[in-house]
Order: C-alpha cells, then structure tokens, then sequence
C-alpha cells in the first residue's frame, strides 16, 4: 500500500464515519440531538431506548452502509491491508464525527461491519461471543467488549501477521476506551440491562413535559 492510497483510505472512511447516523436521524425526524437523552451516547443502543425501533432501524441501515462503503474503498485500493485501515478510520470518525463537534458513538455496530467484509470467521466468532454474553448478562457493552477483545486473537490465529494484529490490537483498544465508563459500571453491578422493550422514547418525554405545562 502507498502512501498515497494509505491517504486517500484514511479520509474517504473518517470522512464516511463522521456522517452519525443517530445524530442525523434524531435531528432530521424529531428536531432533538440524541446527545441530549438516554446516556447521551450517538449509537445504535441509545438509538432504540430513546427513539424507539421505527427510527433506529435507519440508523441500524446508515451505519451499515458507511461502513460497508468504506471498507469496500479499502478493500478496492489496498487489499485485506486496506480493509483494516478503513475499519480503523471509519471507527474513528463514529466516535469523533467531524461534523458532530467530535462527539460520537461507540463504534461497535461499524466495527462488526468491518469485521464481517474483512473476514467472515474472525466476525462469527466476535458475535457469538457477544450474543452469549447479553444473552446471559443483558448487557451490550460487555458483548462489544468481549467480542473487540476476540478481534486480535482471531487475527494472529487465521494471518499469522504482525501488521494485521497490531491494527486489530489498536481498534479493539479503540472500542473497549469508548466503554471505559460501562466497564466501571459493570464492576460495579450497575450497568443497564437491555430489554427489547423501549423505555421511554424522546416523543413521550416532550409529549409528557408539554401535557404537563398545561
């Protein structure tokens, strides 16, 4: 990979990445910043509890597509290689969105993304590894974790490569700092469950706050 095509990856998925598609959705279909309810966190988790399933699933879809569009870039310009610098600039621009004053989300659901285009098997294993722990735990966040920690080991166990790993170890570094704050509510038995039924949604909270100023 040149220099040239190591640049043109980078931007075209930051760039990609940056477009927040809970902040986008929220914004667009309410008038509100999805920052301002629930945990405050711009991604798909907080998407449903706040906005219900109805708009999250356009969010589920644009954060896909991104994705998907920029690993297809690197893919196109520089191979298994360029698939990993996608992914790590993709992520990156998730959790600090150029347009969105640096403000993002977690980057779990383009990673899973990323992982699915750069090898089927490293991405089976991230999400059984992740549906087992919610199944059993409820929590999201312990899944992500779970299953960005698997992400350098499968790598070193399918490549056998020194660059491919170390990208990896970086990325899976990425996602679990986003989840430092998770982490310590977890140690701590207070992290939230999910439920597939949403809690309030933003629509009621003003619906309700409006209902009462009457």
């Amino acid at each position: 990979m040149t220099l040239t095509h190591f640049a043109i990856i980078a931007v075209c998925a930051y760039l990609l990445g940056s477009l927040s598609f809970a902040i986008i959705v929220s914004k667009v279909t309410l008038g509100k910043d999805i920052r301002e309810y629930g945990s405050g966190n711009a991604g798909l988790t907080n998407s449903y509890r706040t906005m219900g399933a109805g708009k999250t699933l356009f969010v589920l879809l644009g954060d896909i597509a991104k994705g998907a569009a920029a690993v297809s870039i690197g893919a196109l310009l520089a191979g298994p290689v360029g698939k990993l610098v996608a992914g790590i600039f993709v992520i990156l621009g998730h959790m600090f969105p150029l347009y969105f004053g640096f403000r993002g989300g977690k980057g779990v659901l383009v990673g899973a993304v990323m992982l699915l285009l750069f090898d089927w098997r490293i991405f089976l294993i991230a999400f059984v590894l992740f549906f087992v722990a919610v199944a059993l735990t409820r929590w999201i966040s312990l899944g992500s974790i779970l299953g960005a920690i698997s992400f350098p080991i499968t790598t070193l166990v399918f490549y056998n490569d020194p660059v491919l790993t170390a990208m990896a170890f970086g990325m899976a570094v990425a996602v679990i700092f986003m989840h430092r704050s998770n982490i310590a509510r977890i140690l701590r038995g207070e992290e939230n469950k999910f439920f597939f039924k949403t809690k309030k949604t933003i629509e009621q909270s003003d619906r309700n706050g409006e209902e009462n100023k009457k």
